[in-house]
Order: structure tokens, then C-alpha cells, then sequence
């Protein structure tokens, strides 16, 4: 088994097993729940009022069902106001110290405070996840593998200290901007927009989460296949906004540090329909949220230039030829949008040596 296999094959268990995990501990959560502060605050200042479109419980069995089973079992019960939002604020409590958060709160109300808290977290958390995987195929790729890829029988050129230090800067600025994007889907979320659900009893079981998940996904990922074409397609969303992505379009300029080194208009706009899918189809929140961190990885895999063979699913040297050719391979996980629309194109040999830029 080649290491992208492994790579793929570890990355799908993670998803699986953690959303398992949190699926089944999701809600109401004894141990998620706020207990005073202004951290409770900020969860009792929400006005959320769930959407309840066709699912087989609402909102309001399911938390009296866990409140009659809490009370059974001599559980002191505390009402959620807001599960999404209730989540977010413990996990900002392990973070963020009491007196800053008060501190804010006393000057921009407990709404705009836990956002606030939000945007900080994410954007310490987007670099750290930047910074990691990057840093851990940096170290597999241009160390452990240097010998066999670099030098000697190794065919490929290895990009220079100049690229990697531009796409780490470009990335770094992106990023303020970027993770506002995941802020404004919580936002959606926490004020009932959206039909994501926080318990999978609200759907009617693991059956239902299942194929729900499944739908989510799928229209995802057709949405990013028409929104990383048409970034193409358009000639001024290319040259204002895709194009800055796409000044690496040869092997050698290609590095896991490319991952988020765009506009972070581009980025927003291909991420868009992890959120916007939200308002039409159900999905689980914690579910959700682990598909948008594991295509963090999934980002920087893509972008390394080995050849990795996992089909069906699109792996880095599909990407490498979409980097080199621009008109094909806009898939982000899966090869079927790209098959089923025409714009496949299979590598017929090594990615990272030998592929002549296709001028656009």
C-alpha cells in the first residue's frame, strides 16, 4: 500500500470514527453545557429558533426526551438555549480567559463578543493547522523523501526557499480574511438559518444522518466543481481573483505551502458551498464542521505533487495537472463532476517531472 493510500485511507477513518464519536456524546451533553459566566451569557443573549422542515423529531421532542431521561437518572437538567452556540462558547471557555471575555462583552454586548471570540479562535487555529500539515508533508516530501525524489535517481526539481517563503506569506495574509468565512457560517447556524441539527434523534436515527450526510456531501461537492470552474470560466473572477492562485503552474513551484496561498476572495468562494448547501439540506453541525477541517488537510495533500492513486478519489496528481493545464480537474475530493462534465484528465505518467505548462 503506497503512503497516499495510507494517507486517504487514514484520513476517511479519522472522519468517520470522530463524527461518530461526537454524534453519539452530541447532545444534550452534560459536559458541554455552561454553568454561569459571561460565557453563558453570550449562549442566553441567542434568539435562535430552530428550522424544522421534514425530519421525523423536532428539536423540541428530542430535548424533552433527553430531559425526562436526565430526570430519571437524578441529572440536574439545564435547558440549551442554543446548542451550536452553547458548543461554541465552551469550547472559546477553554481558550479565552473569563476577565477578557467580560472585558468584552462590557463593550460590545454578549453577541458581538462571542464572534469576536470565534474569529480569534478560528484564526489561531486556521495557522496552526496551516503551519502542521504543511509542515508535516514539508518534512516528508523535502527530507525523508529527499534522496529518492531530489537527488540521484530522483528526476524531480525541488522548489526553492523563494517559493515556499511566498506561499507561506501569501497564505499567512489570506487567512485573516479567510476564517471569517467558517464565523459567518456559525452565525447562520446559531440564528436558525440554516437547517443543520445538532442531534441525530432530530432526523430519525443513524439512518437518517447517514443518508442526509451523503446528500450534503454530494451537492458540496458539485458545488465546488462549478465554483472552482467558473472562477476559471469567468475572465474577471481569473484575473482579479483565481489568477494569483494559479502563478503556480509547474511542479517545482507547487509545495503543501500552496494549500491557502490565494485571495482570500477565492478561497471564501470555493469554501461557500460547505455553507450555503446548509440552507437546503440538513446536515449534523459537529459533522460538518469535521468535513471543513479535514479538507484543511485535504488542501494541502493535493498540492504536493507526488502521485498518489486512490481513484475514484482525486488525489494530488490530479491536481498537479489542473495546476499545469487549468482546464481540467476542478473536482475538490471525488473524479464523478469532473467525469461527468468532460473535464477529466487522467495523468498518463509522473506529475512532478517532465509536465510542460498548458498557456491559458
Amino acid at each position: 500500500m503506497s503512503s497516499t493510500q495510507s494517507f486517504v485511507i487514514t484520513l476517511l477513518g479519522l472522519l468517520m470514527t470522530t463524527s461518530q464519536a461526537l454524534v453519539t456524546e452530541s447532545f444534550p451533553g452534560q459536559i458541554w453545557r455552561m454553568a454561569g459566566g459571561s460565557f453563558a451569557t453570550m449562549v442566553e443573549a441567542s434568539t435562535y429558533s430552530p428550522r424544522v422542515p421534514f425530519w421525523k423529531k423536532t428539536v423540541e421532542q428530542s430535548v424533552s426526551n433527553d430531559t425526562q431521561a436526565h430526570s430519571k437518572s437524578g441529572v440536574e437538567e439545564v435547558t440549551l438555549v442554543n446548542p451550536f452556540r452553547n458548543f461554541n462558547a465552551w469550547v472559546n471557555s477553554f481558550i479565552f480567559p473569563e476577565t477578557f471575555a467580560n472585558y468584552l462583552i462590557s463593550n460590545f454586548g454578549p453577541d458581538a463578543s462571542h464572534y469576536m471570540l470565534c474569529y480569534i479562535r478560528n484564526f489561531v487555529s486556521g495557522c496552526i493547522i496551516y503551519y502542521v500539515t504543511a509542515g508535516i508533508f514539508h518534512y516528508r516530501n523535502y527530507v525523508l523523501d529527499k534522496e529518492k525524489l531530489f537527488v540521484g535517481g530522483g528526476k524531480r526539481k525541488k522548489p526553492s526557499s523563494e517559493v515556499i517563503l511566498h506561499q507561506i506569506k501569501l497564505a499567512q495574509s489570506s487567512l485573516f480574511l479567510y476564517v471569517a468565512l467558517p464565523v459567518f457560517s456559525d452565525w447562520l447556524i446559531e440564528e436558525g438559518y440554516t437547517y443543520c441539527y445538532y442531534d441525530v434523534r432530530e432526523v430519525g436515527g443513524w439512518g437518517a444522518w447517514l443518508g442526509l450526510t451523503l446528500i450534503y456531501f454530494a451537492c458540496v461537492e458539485i458545488g465546488i466543481y462549478w465554483m472552482h470552474r467558473t472562477l476559471h470560466e469567468n475572465k474577471f473572477l481569473y484575473k482579479y481573483v483565481h489568477s494569483q492562485h494559479h502563478a503556480y503552474n509547474t511542479p517545482e513551484t507547487l509545495t503543501p505551502w500552496a494549500s491557502i496561498a490565494f485571495n482570500p476572495l477565492d478561497g471564501i468562494l470555493q469554501a461557500s458551498p460547505y455553507v450555503f448547501i446548509l440552507l437546503v439540506i440538513p446536515c449534523h453541525y459537529l459533522t460538518h464542521v469535521l468535513m471543513v477541517f479535514c479538507t484543511a488537510i485535504w488542501a494541502t495533500y493535493i498540492h504536493d505533487t507526488m502521485d498518489g492513486n486512490v481513484e475514484p478519489i482525486m488525489s494530488n496528481k490530479y491536481h498537479t495537472v489542473h495546476h499545469t493545464h487549468y482546464i481540467y480537474n476542478y473536482g475538490q475530493i471525488f473524479i464523478f463532476c469532473d467525469w461527468f462534465w468532460g473535464t477529466l484528465k487522467k495523468p498518463t505518467g509522473p506529475t512532478g517531472t517532465g509536465l510542460k505548462r498548458k498557456t491559458k
